[in-house]
């Protein structure tokens, strides 16, 4: 592979896999730094955890892409261990920094819905995977 070529696929490689993740995790951090931010008033109850539980399995499903392109030595059973430590961490990180964010504040049932929504994403991720995996020859 000619080394151009093999740079044209590297960045191919970062703009479909990588970006989307670090776009979504900047947003994410973005949208907690804003001060007094309020959530809609539509008339569902407990918006706000479902916006949790939305955000975070959606950058779950973002960052399995991503790590699961960062080499092919990485078992998967590895992509799911180190995506789900990574998301947990980012989103303990991110209610931490909400505490110092005038008007906002930390919430352990944000957390929760934060961590539910990974764990569901990376769940239904683990049955497509193994799925795949029992149809493939």
């Amino acid at each position: 592979m000619s080394k151009v070529h093999h740079q044209s696929s590297r960045l191919r490689t970062f703009v479909t896999y990588h970006l989307p993740a670090i776009v979504c995790a900047g947003a994410i951090i973005i949208v907690s730094s804003i001060p007094k931010l309020q959530t809609p008033k539509i008339g569902l109850p407990a918006l706000d955890k479902l916006a949790h539980f939305v955000e975070y399995a959606v950058f779950a499903f973002l960052i399995y892409r991503s790590f699961s392109h960062i080499t092919r030595k990485i078992t998967v059973n590895r992509i799911f261990l180190f995506s789900a430590l990574f998301l947990t961490f980012f989103a303990l990180l991110d209610e931490i920094h909400q505490y110092f964010v005038p008007g906002r504040y930390s919430d352990i049932y944000d957390l929760a819905m934060d961590v539910l929504g990974i764990l569901v994403a990376l769940a239904y991720l683990r049955v497509r995977v193994r799925s795949a995996k029992e149809i493939s020859p």
